[in-house]
């Protein structure tokens, strides 16, 4: 019984002290997580570059709409989406949603002057804009500011658990060398 348990004990500290196969079992328990997190962070980063993608076309666009002089309409808005589109570098369906509002001091409200949407995305209107209102800077009596708003869908090439992902923008500007923004009256959303 004794010999049993000294061969048991001989074998068992013979095994503890082999290294071999070592690096082998190591690999096969490391590799997988390690070439996973090595996709995730991919994935990762490319969500990311997609969002900041989207952010820098949403601003592109308003900038483009702050700086408009003369009145806008339809043609204009669908080429404000296609830029947007090209911009952004999205495979998904977009949407693109510009409006004006106003702010009347005496009475403390914003008024919607007009809105446009292109894609998959619906026009404000002007019972939401309550909604949104604290969303909006402070603005001055008779102050006009341009609201644009994209709505886009991140998917990512590989399954690592992200899934789908909104991505929305929010962004305002003010008129730079007009004092609004202006619709050809007769077309479009308003």
């Amino acid at each position: 019984m004794i010999q049993i348990i000294r061969s048991v004990l001989k074998t068992a500290r013979r095994f503890s002290k082999e290294t071999d196969g070592t690096v082998s079992v190591e690999a096969v328990i490391v590799l997988p997580m390690l070439l996973w997190a090595f996709i995730a962070m991919w994935v990762f980063f490319d969500a990311y570059k997609t969002r900041s993608e989207t952010e820098k076309a949403a601003f592109v666009v308003s900038d483009m709409l702050a700086r408009e002089t003369g009145a806008i309409n339809e043609t204009f808005m669908v080429s404000a989406k296609n830029l947007f589109d090209i911009l952004a570098d999205s495979d998904s369906e977009s949407g693109l949603r510009t409006s004006v509002i106003s702010y009347r001091g005496k009475r403390d409200i914003y008024v919607l002057e007009w809105s446009n949407a292109q894609g998959n995305i619906s026009a404000l209107s002007s019972s939401s804009i309550a909604e949104i209102a604290t969303d909006l800077p402070e603005m001055v009596d008779g102050e006009t500011l341009i609201l644009v708003e994209t709505i886009s869908t991140y998917e990512p090439s590989l399954n690592v658990g992200l899934g789908d992902l909104t991505m929305k923008t929010f962004i305002f500007a003010r008129p730079r060398f007009a004092p609004q923004l202006v619709w050809e009256r007769g077309l479009g959303n308003i």
